[in-house]
């Protein structure tokens, strides 16, 4: 039986909210994520630190919630920052090519909360490739 997602904090953090989550993202928990991201981002307007420390299981579908959230964000310079140690979640961001694209810090100590900056906008641009790429039309990289 699968842990049912859970926000387990939603505070403030120096450059904008955390969100830090408990649980598993699958497809039928994605709309809460997408709900309650909207929510502390104030539909984009203001950075957010998403933590999952807690997180136990990530599908693909979370991958698309992130990086929608974090392209409406950056068209106001928000930042969404992920925090992520799991091995094997980080190898999920890096098979799906995007390890480069969303900003992924190990713990919130590693929060960077000088505001928007040129590596911001370099993100951005590949968030924005990534997403016209595999759009609902196509599908991620698969594993090899």
């Amino acid at each position: 039986m699968s842990a049912p997602l859970a926000l387990i904090e939603d505070g403030p953090v120096a450059d904008g909210r955390v969100v830090a989550l408990r649980g598993e993202i699958d497809v039928g928990s994605t709309p809460s994520l997408r709900e309650w991201l909207a929510r502390a981002s104030e539909g984009g307007r203001h950075s957010l630190v998403v933590d999952l420390t807690n997180v136990d299981f990530m599908a693909v579908s979370g991958l698309y919630v992130l990086c929608d959230e974090q392209a409406r964000m950056a068209r106001h310079h928000a930042r969404l920052s992920v925090v992520c140690r799991s091995a094997r979640m980080l190898q999920l961001f890096e098979v799906c090519r995007l390890a480069d694209v969303l900003r992924i810090v190990p713990d919130r100590s590693n929060l960077d909360t000088d505001g928007w900056g040129m590596d911001d906008d370099d993100r951005a641009l590949r968030l924005e490739a990534w997403l016209e790429r595999y759009s609902a039309g196509s599908s991620p990289p698969a594993a090899s």
